[in-house]
């Protein structure tokens, strides 16, 4: 099926020539040609530009005429039968954070087909006169996009300019992530915002949203109003130079109503990114069962759960009761709808202590039930029972590497490997069982841990080892596809993902701190060999980076461990 979509790109002077752009779509977008418009050249482009990750293949003509942005960029823009097609090419531009001057409803592009690449396969071939672009599907306009916005320049007048080039790429690793976590300290829609202009600058894809946790529940229910009435809200937090003391000051209420969710969703897909929501099950429900007590094993001897004031594993898990599991389906009713692009949901599964279930008459009677020969067991009564609710909303299930424990796991399940200490082949036992695989190594990966030198600031204090000294350059020197692997086991690996759990992260500032610009080298470590890195080189592309940086107001670390902006710490 072809169609009609109407838009068309010009310079923001009046030209009297329009370019032809083509475009080649199915019903799913199968791919995309563009262009824009004919004006007068730049001046000569004297510099070649730095794209972090690297592309596959980026050629630059330096000291000759460049396509000049010096008017900003004119969309013409009128929808004819696909709105989607048609936002998807303003996407493109207001993505890269280019100049995009006001739309015209003008100018027309038409809809073609190109199979036979990757999914998010694109090429860029810039000329003085136009921008001539090829995509596979809609999201490589994106990642297009955010190449042209890496790629700007000056001409020797001064001028903004994008080089004569020629480009062809396509990433290593489909799934590239970030996990975020408010639920130790909470981070506004703003800040979230503003780690996903990030994340989308250097062409990451999934943003995991750690939103239900002991210390925490951060998302509406409104079948369950009391998770955050009071599963939003504890008595104190640990202080930051000192986990085992309190600060003694209450905080929350702090949530995400289901309108703000919708509008992060909605703004991450503008960006290119797929939002994949955590809903922790079994364990880490300290929260959730303070809210609502007949969810956890209530007919153990001294129970009274609370929303945690530690950080650490706590106790409370939830009961494999038929009411418990109705719960988690009505939760899942309404978490749902608000991540529609999501064919993931992230179910935690990790660190479910098994001591309540021992000590509950009701657990280990539901054990012989079952035939159960350990209370380990309960925990896969879960994660099958769970997986069977999502299976048919076209859903998976991601866990942590512990849902492998104790048996056998839905052969959909997504496994998310960390544990490099505890259990480094993890992710091969993953995937020689047939799972699809998303490294997460604590042993890279963890932004909250510490890069080497910090400042004398306490505020700065890092979470984890602080031995472990994960800079960018422990982050880039990881290969996630070893020559040892056989070509089964390299196609179960499907991506990997950075985490900033916020137990020693307090606020965006000290979050930026630990995540710019080591998200840089994980983004690289995504889309390249091992083998075609250099380290070396790679910090003069994160140099030319640092003007970027800046414009953001981001508080990046520098080479020697100090903050860009030490005043923007909040205290």
């Amino acid at each position: 099926m072809s169609f009609r979509v109407s838009a068309c790109l010009t310079r923001g002077v009046d030209l009297g020539i329009v370019c032809a752009m083509k475009v080649l779509i199915p019903t799913f977008f199968a791919g995309i040609y563009g262009g824009m418009v004919w004006a007068a050249p730049s001046a000569p482009v004297q510099t070649s530009p730095s794209v972090i990750p690297q592309p596959v293949r980026y050629e630059t003509q330096v000291g000759e005429a460049g396509f000049s942005l010096a008017q900003g960029i004119k969309v013409h823009y009128k929808v004819s039968r696909s709105a989607e097609g048609a936002a998807a090419i303003r996407a493109l531009m207001s993505a890269g954070i280019l100049h995009v001057l006001p739309e015209e409803n003008e100018g027309e592009l038409t809809v073609t087909v190109e199979p036979g690449h990757g999914k998010e396969w694109y090429a860029i071939h810039v000329t003085p006169q136009q921008i001539y672009l090829r995509v596979s599907e809609l999201n490589a306009l994106y990642l297009a996009a955010q190449t042209l916005a890496q790629s700007i320049t000056e001409d020797e007048t001064g001028a903004p300019a994008l080089p004569c080039m020629q480009v062809e790429d396509e990433p290593m690793l489909s799934y590239r992530g970030l996990m975020l976590d408010p639920c130790r300290h909470p981070l506004s829609i703003e800040q979230t915002k503003k780690m996903l202009r990030i994340m989308a600058r250097y062409k990451l894809n999934r943003f995991h949203w750690h939103l239900t946790d002991d210390q925490g529940w951060r998302i509406e229910i409104k079948k369950y109003p009391k998770l955050t009435e009071v599963g939003s809200r504890r008595d104190s937090t640990p202080l930051l130079t000192n986990h085992e003391k309190n600060d003694n000051t209450p905080t929350g209420p702090f949530f995400y109503t289901q309108d703000e969710i919708r509008d992060v969703v909605a703004y991450a897909n503008s960006l290119g990114i797929t939002v994949i929501p955590e809903i922790e099950i079994p364990g880490h429900a300290s929260a959730c069962i303070a809210a609502y007590p007949e969810l956890g094993n209530s007919d153990i001897e001294s129970y009274a759960p609370r929303v945690a004031t530690t950080w650490g594993v706590l106790p409370f898990t939830m009961a494999p009761k038929e009411e418990t599991f109705r719960f988690i389906e009505e939760v899942m009713a309404e978490v749902l709808p608000l991540f529609p692009k999501a064919d993931m949901v992230h179910i935690g599964g990790d660190e479910a202590p098994r001591e309540q279930w021992q000590q509950s008459p009701f657990a280990q009677a539901y054990m012989k039930q079952h035939g159960l020969k350990n209370a380990g067991q309960i925990q896969h009564h879960f994660t099958h029972r769970v997986a069977e609710m999502l299976a048919p909303h076209g859903r998976r299930i991601i866990g942590w590497d512990e849902i492998m424990m104790d048996g056998e796991v839905p052969p959909t399940a997504v496994v998310m490997a960390w544990r490099s200490w505890v259990k480094p082949d993890a992710a091969l036992t993953a995937a020689n069982r047939g799972h699809d695989v998303i490294l997460s190594p604590d042993s890279h990966f963890y932004f909250n841990f510490a890069q080497g030198k910090i400042p004398a600031d306490p505020a700065y204090t890092p979470h984890g080892w602080v031995e472990a000294k994960q800079d960018w350059r422990h982050v880039y020197s990881y290969n996630p596809l070893p020559a040892h692997y056989t070509a089964e086991q390299r196609k179960r690996i499907i991506g990997l993902q950075a985490n900033c759990w916020s137990e020693s992260i307090q606020n965006s500032s000290k979050l930026e701190y630990q995540v710019v610009p080591r998200i840089c080298a994980l983004a690289e470590v995504a889309w390249r060999p091992a083998e075609l890195r250099n380290a070396d080189e790679f910090l003069q592309r994160i140099k030319a980076e640092y003007p970027w940086f800046k414009q953001m107001n981001i508080n990046f670390r520098h080479e020697d461990g100090s903050p860009a902006a030490p005043e923007s710490m909040p205290r």
